[in-house]
């Protein structure tokens, strides 16, 4: 995911509202696919909420942050013909570059979910 406008905001009290707003206004390229834990995938026709939106260090070139993430995952049983719809909590993490307003994600399945798979590392553009 490529923000040039967040460049404007870098130094500003504030920056981590903006970040939130461009994480809702560009949330179907988010990775939430990636915590689903029952073989599903993320819901579009449910808008994910975001919060807690935070920079966890601001060093050099490249800044880590996260946030948390609430939305619907749908799977199908069988011959079912409705999905079943179940809300999802997740975690992401994220790498913010400086100069090029390109983020990238981790999701962190481990500390959410107990499971055992390493860390995906994801960018969207």
């Amino acid at each position: 995911m490529i923000i040039p406008e967040i460049l404007e905001y870098l130094e500003e009290a504030d920056l981590e509202d903006w970040l939130t707003a461009a994480f809702i206004e560009n949330e179907s390229q988010l990775p939430l696919d990636h915590l689903c834990t029952n073989g599903g995938s993320r819901s579009a026709g449910r808008i994910p909420d975001i919060w807690m939106v935070e920079l966890t260090n601001r060093t050099g070139k490249l800044w880590n942050g996260r946030f948390n993430v609430e939305f619907s995952e749908e799977r199908r049983n069988g011959l079912e013909a409705e999905p079943k719809t179940e809300r999802q909590t997740g975690e992401l993490l994220f790498t913010l570059d400086t100069e090029t307003a390109e983020v990238t994600f981790t999701t962190d399945r481990p500390s959410l979910f107990g499971h055992q798979d390493r860390d995906d590392n994801i960018l969207l553009s």
